[in-house]
């Protein structure tokens, strides 16, 4: 079970990695979480994005202030209240997102493909309920 576990989770990355144009390659799986929350919320908060993936907010400063550093997302103060910063996604983050959520699709999509519908009911519901127990 080990070995074909890693192999399945090998074939995802090597999909992710494919597409090294937009940068891929040089982000962590943490680092997709932060681009993810500050694509789902549309110009969060440091605070925002920091509960919305349930960090502190000085992990999030951190982990902002280096995505921002490779260029994918951009702080910008508050004209209100200086203390509180704005996120949002450059260019590139943008690019970063949408072939992130391309390349899911064609990977579910192919697992769907490659499966019966009963089997792929069956598969959801196994992740579903692994992903349930890894988070309890």
């Amino acid at each position: 079970m080990e070995k074909i576990l890693l192999e399945f989770i090998a074939t995802l990355d090597q999909s992710l990695k494919k597409q090294q144009a937009v940068g891929f390659s040089q982000l962590t799986v943490s680092q997709f979480h932060y681009i993810d929350a500050i694509a789902a919320l549309d110009e969060p908060t440091v605070s925002e994005v920091a509960a919305r993936l349930e960090f502190s907010k000085a992990s999030a400063t951190t982990a902002l202030n280096k995505l921002a550093a490779l260029g994918f997302v951009v702080k910008t103060q508050s004209e209100a209240d200086k203390r509180v910063f704005r996120v949002s996604l450059t260019e590139a983050g943008r690019q970063l997102a949408q072939a992130k959520a391309e390349t899911i699709k064609t990977y579910v999509d192919f697992i769907a493909a490659a499966l019966t519908a009963d089997e792929t009911r069956q598969f959801e519901a196994i992740l579903t309920k692994l992903v349930a127990k890894f988070r309890s």
